[in-house]
């Protein structure tokens, strides 16, 4: 006795479009996590860029590093280009620079980057800590 097979391949068809679906989805995912780490390490290379600028011009003004002390309020005209480039490459971007009194070793400079991306609300730091010293 034959047995009948209609809809066989209609079922088929369903179960392949269903897992078809299922790896598309996940391929989805994967896109949108690419993303968030892309801009995750571009905020990361810019405040790392950032802070070694700021410390080179230091470097080279260096008879007059403490005008480059930032606490996060009050800047002079000295840092406020640094400060607005800080803004604008950095979401919700703000910086402390601290200067340690000038001694044998050389002037110690600490730039704290703080941001924080649009997908989350932690907020990212840079920490970048150098010693300039007379050549």
């Amino acid at each position: 006795m034959a047995q009948s097979s209609k809809g066989f391949s209609l079922i088929e068809v369903l179960v392949a479009l269903t897992i078809f679906s299922v790896g598309v989805l996940g391929m989805l995912g994967m896109y949108g996590r690419t993303m968030s780490n892309y801009s995750d390490a571009k905020y990361r290379t810019d405040a790392s860029m950032l802070a070694d600028g700021l410390i080179s011009d230091i470097w080279i003004n260096r008879n007059n590093a403490s005008l480059y002390a930032y606490s996060g309020t009050g800047a002079n005209t000295t840092l406020q280009y640094w400060l607005n480039a800080v803004k604008a490459a950095l979401p919700n971007g703000n910086a402390v620079v601290t200067v340690a009194g000038a001694s044998a070793t050389g002037t110690t400079v600490q730039i704290t980057l703080t941001w924080t991306p649009p997908d989350t609300t932690t907020a990212h730091q840079h920490v970048e800590t150098a010693i300039i010293r007379n050549p």
